[in-house]
């Protein structure tokens, strides 16, 4: 029983010591680890096994390119499904929702796309702040503001005497 010497596996490499080795007994079992720019997706298994019919057991493709993690964005927040994500591979596109005191600009969610380049897309702006309405003006003053979205200063200023 011999499975031969070991077979390609994109974007992985064999330990150095078993790279050039032509012949491998029945029960060998080898772990490979991704080459340089790559990194091992989780839940994926990395380890091959020469099988008792002389062939090597089926190996998935288990190495990726990633981003980091999404964009931090201060209107949005990743929504829920993607939080708990630690691979995002080239051409993921996770999605956001607009955080407490902000409110949607359209029917679309803002979304990030992981790019060839690693990087994220811009996450669009379709979430603005809410507003808070007209405020009311103190007997004997008014308020001054130029505007009435959430987490805007509005200076109240006091009639004469």
């Amino acid at each position: 029983g011999d499975c031969g010497p070991l077979p390609n596996i994109s974007h992985a490499e064999p330990p150095e010591d078993t790279r050039h080795k032509q012949s491998f007994s029945v029960g060998s079992v080898v772990r490979y680890s991704c080459v340089t720019g790559y990194r091992k997706r989780p839940l994926l298994s990395d380890v091959i096994q020469c099988l008792r019919n002389s062939q090597w057991s089926n190996l998935t493709e288990f190495c990726g390119r990633d981003c980091p993690s999404p964009t931090y964005v201060p209107f949005a927040k990743i929504s829920q499904e993607y939080q708990t994500q630690n691979f995002y591979p080239v051409n993921t596109t996770v999605k956001y929702v607009c955080r407490s005191g902000f409110e949607n600009t359209t029917d679309q969610l803002p979304t990030s796309t992981c790019m060839d380049n690693l990087k994220w897309s811009e996450v669009p702006k379709l979430c603005r702040r809410k507003s808070c309405g007209i405020p009311a003006s103190p007997e004997h003053g008014k308020i001054i503001t130029n505007d009435y979205l959430l987490g805007t200063k509005a200076n109240v200023v006091c009639d004469r005497g």
